[in-house]
């Protein structure tokens, strides 16, 4: 085995090569800032709110309407076909033995890292695989058990120019989201794959389904506890630098990692005071009030029916970005916002100002139709003919 102190030489990096967000100086604690107790029990895969959608336990309406979600508007369609194409790929073995790599997991986390950067990863992070975090079945039925440790998390952003000119619930919608699919797919199963060519076990946790059984994992707890970032108003997870406009994958593995610890920048106090993202949402499936206890965790319960209704019945596009769109944590990278950030994370003052502040901002924004930047054409697929929807707009 290779001295360690030689593999540091030539592995461990500097902070600045690992991605284009300053992530490792967020403020890490041991615990994730909102509760989860030991009550937290296994979900089925195939009770979440697309797979009810699709069985009709949303109505006939919305389930006639599921399977057209992605495929009725082209561009959407497209970028599904690639992520399938790589969902359905057959993963190659393990190899018969591992490679001479050192048994440092420090060293190896750095590695790791530093690949999925390499890949064109937004940000990773490490944690390990919490039991509840774990589905109990896929979506065929099948009962799932997994004994990887570790999970490596990886986030792509949503292109920021399209969101900001969308409507947030335009055609595009649904495109945006693919966008990030399309990147983690190729991030995710390369590697994995390469892990597997190291002698360690691998896989790949990519949307959409695919014919893999789909997700074996939910990805919120493991962002939180590989430092993404914090549960947010809407029930998702919110970063401090992409706000909610990212989307995410991972690679379980048993390679030895070391974790990353949780995020505290200040958000459950900044999502308490802000309501931005619930007075802007069509479907009023984020809630105006306090967090509440679900299935032995605290969260703001989004109203996964209303969500998923308004979706698949959206007669102006595709899938709803308006949350992601309005969030004040959305906002460019630029240095009056990131000074901002920087207020918000230390002081609870500067959260009130900037809620404040951000109110009267986003209810304006939330209101307009277009904003400047479109590209994109409004083109709605009808039983095989394409067609310029009703309320589109050339």
């Amino acid at each position: 085995m290779v001295n360690d102190q030689k593999w540091k030489d030539k592995v461990m990096l500097k902070d600045d090569q690992f991605g284009l967000f300053s992530i490792h100086r967020l403020n890490r604690v041991d615990k994730p800032t909102t509760l989860i107790t030991d009550k937290v029990q296994r979900v089925d895969c195939r009770e979440n709110a697309a797979a009810k959608a699709k069985r009709g336990d949303y109505g006939p309406a919305v389930q006639r309407e599921a399977s057209r979600l992605t495929v009725k508007y082209p561009l959407s369609a497209a970028q599904l076909d690639v992520v399938l194409h790589l969902s359905g790929m057959k993963g190659n073995e393990v190899a018969a033995s591992k490679a001479p790599l050192p048994d440092n997991p420090e060293i190896l986390s750095c590695h790791i890292k530093r690949l999925g950067y390499f890949l064109k990863a937004d940000i990773v992070g490490i944690c390990r695989i919490p039991k509840y975090a774990v589905y109990s079945y896929d979506i065929h039925g099948n009962p799932i058990n997994i004994d990887d440790e570790f999970a490596i998390t990886i986030v792509m952003r949503k292109e920021y120019e399209t969101v900001k000119a969308s409507t947030g619930t335009d055609w595009i919608g649904d495109a945006i989201s693919f966008q990030a699919y399309q990147h983690l797919s190729l991030v995710t199963e390369t590697m994995a794959n390469y892990i597997r060519r190291l002698g360690y076990q691998a896989s790949a946790q990519h949307p959409p389904t695919g014919t893999k059984g789909g997700f074996q994992v939910l990805m919120p707890p493991l962002l939180l506890w590989a430092g993404i970032g914090e549960v947010s108003r809407a029930g998702i997870i919110l970063n401090p630098f992409l706000g909610m406009s990212f989307k995410s994958a991972a690679v379980l593995t048993n390679l030895p990692l070391v974790p990353d610890k949780p995020i505290d920048f200040g958000l459950q106090d900044f999502c308490q005071r802000c309501k931005i993202c619930a007075l802007a949402c069509p479907s009023k499936a984020i809630l105006m009030g306090d967090k509440v206890k679900y299935n032995g965790y605290e969260t703001w319960k989004l109203d996964e029916r209303k969500c998923a209704s308004f979706n698949r019945l959206n007669k102006q596009g595709t899938v709803c970005n308006m949350c992601v769109r309005v969030c004040p944590w959305t906002r460019p990278l630029t240095w009056p916002h990131n000074l901002v950030r920087w207020g918000v994370e230390r002081f609870s003052v500067v959260r009130r100002v900037a809620v404040m502040a951000d109110g009267i901002f986003c209810r304006e924004k939330s209101d307009k139709k277009q904003e400047k930047g479109k590209w994109w054409f409004d083109i709605e697929e009808i039983d095989g003919v394409l067609k310029i929807p009703t309320d589109g707009r050339l």
